[in-house]
């Protein structure tokens, strides 16, 4: 998509069919999300929501109880909302308290549906929570965890040892999107199990856990579903796995009650903010009824636009890392300079946030729900702008 003017990127969101969900955000007006891959933006009503709820617990007798003062409501109220953005049924969903929890209660769950396999597979690119409660996971049930490199090595690794496969929708180096159905396809031949992460995908890509016959997948709410900071996480277990995952583990009289109604209530649900739990309602219901198709049309459109802008500055310097032009592409664009920290203040003093990975990489991520192409189209203007000055001092 080559757009040379701002003027044709304003064409294109005239007749974008997502254009109105920009309105349902707290926007500055002054400032472009580029960085949605970090922290989303929230919803307009979300701060408005989370008061509310935070004052009727306050003062839980100012006002009829809801529901006899049962948090849970809230919740399933979320997990309506979320179920369609997974392709996955609310029943299936829950509320936790950390992406990173929640891995280490899906680990341990594989193993114990998968006994006598001592092998854990876990993508070595996540964040260095997961890597130390997957660890956890694995000593607690004297098993071994095995760090994936590369994709292409995963067929060497499994086995009749191997219990469980953890992977992210998204590689986090290239932002390609993975062929989660053809990869869970081949971990299950295996005889082992596949959880997908997801916080890097819901919201702004094609999503559908039950096409690919996933087994687990966890995610958090504050990237693209615009939860905000402390937005509670998630996690998903196929319906096949219920029973078996809730007579695995230990129970009291209280959680056997609760899980003879949902297993995950008691399972993997942890205890997330509430108010938090309320916000994330808020922001979930502005995608109501958008499918995730047009979700990943438009992210991969925003991408498009901002590499065509871009393209002509590779004899400065700049290395797009991914996504090549053969793979899908994910949420993220991965550039690569030697002035990356200096290109990311230039930027984000055009208020352009992106993220700076030292020592020298730009992430940039495109969400499609408070993204104009407008505003990619400035973004990557910026981007020329500073890439240009480096040129001259660099000359």
């Amino acid at each position: 998509m080559w757009t040379t003017t701002r003027s044709a990127a304003a064409a294109l969101d005239r007749t974008d069919v997502l254009a109105t969900l920009q309105g349902h955000y707290d926007l500055r007006p002054d400032v472009i999300h580029l960085d949605g891959n970090s922290a989303g933006a929230l919803s307009s009503t979300t701060p408005a929501q989370s008061g509310t709820f935070a004052g009727h617990y306050r003062c839980p007798r100012s006002m009829p109880p809801r529901q006899g003062d049962d948090s849970r409501p809230e919740t399933h109220r979320v997990t309506n909302h979320l179920a369609p953005l997974l392709g996955a049924e609310p029943g299936e969903i829950t509320l936790a308290d950390s992406t990173s929890m929640g891995l280490f209660r899906a680990l341990l769950a594989a193993t114990r549906l998968r006994p006598g396999r001592p092998m854990l597979v876990l993508g070595r690119h996540g964040f260095s929570a997961d890597r130390y409660l997957a660890r956890s996971a694995a000593d607690f049930v004297g098993g071994e965890l095995v760090l994936l490199e590369h994709l292409r090595d995963l067929p060497d690794l499994l086995g009749e040892r191997v219990a469980v496969v953890a992977l992210p929708h998204m590689d986090p180096i290239s932002g390609a999107v993975r062929d989660s159905a053809a990869i869970t396809a081949e971990i299950h031949r295996a005889g082992a199990l596949a959880l997908w992460e997801l916080s890097h995908s819901a919201g702004a890509l094609y999503v559908d856990l039950h096409a690919w016959e996933a087994d687990f997948a966890i995610g958090c709410g504050d990237k693209y579903l615009g939860g905000g900071h402390n937005a509670p996480a998630y996690s998903f277990v196929a319906r096949r796995h219920h029973a078996a995952v809730h007579r695995s583990l230990p129970q009291d009289e209280g959680d056997r009650a609760a899980g003879a109604l949902n297993p995950l209530a008691t399972d993997f649900a942890g205890t997330p903010p509430m108010p938090s739990i309320s916000g994330l309602h808020e922001s979930l219901s502005v995608l109501d009824g958008i499918p995730t198709s047009a979700l990943e049309t438009k992210t991969s459109a925003l991408i498009e636009l901002f590499l065509g802008r871009v393209d002509r500055n590779h004899g400065t310097g700049v290395e797009v890392l991914g996504p090549s032009e053969e793979d899908r592409r994910g949420t993220q664009l991965t550039l690569r300079h030697r002035h990356a920290q200096y290109l990311v203040q230039s930027m984000f003093a055009c208020g352009i946030l992106v993220d700076f990975v030292e020592p020298d990489i730009i992430r940039i991520g495109f969400a499609p729900t408070w993204l104009r192409y407008v505003d990619v189209w400035e973004a990557a203007e910026a981007l020329n702008t500073a890439l240009d000055e480096v040129s001259r001092h660099s000359g």
